[in-house]
């Protein structure tokens, strides 16, 4: 059905920015990455990449979430 006869918004999710390989890059970082910059040893690199994982996946959740909220019926 046709969105302006339903009187409904109509929102779309770029899959770019919720693709599972975009938000999965921190765990293929090599040492030599550039956040690992003045980081030591493995366990430290290990903690910088889940950091950055946790980060990515935060950013995409968050993404998603506002785009429910401003496409929601009120």
């Amino acid at each position: 059905m046709d969105a302006a006869k339903l009187d409904v918004n109509n929102g779309y999710l770029d899959p770019h920015l919720i693709c599972e390989a975009a938000h999965d890059g921190p765990e293929s970082w090599k040492d030599d990455h550039p956040a690992f910059i003045g980081v030591k040893g493995k366990q430290a690199r290990d903690k910088v990449r889940k950091a950055a994982l946790q980060t990515a996946k935060e950013n995409a959740a968050l993404y998603i979430g506002n785009a429910f909220l401003a496409y929601h019926n009120c």
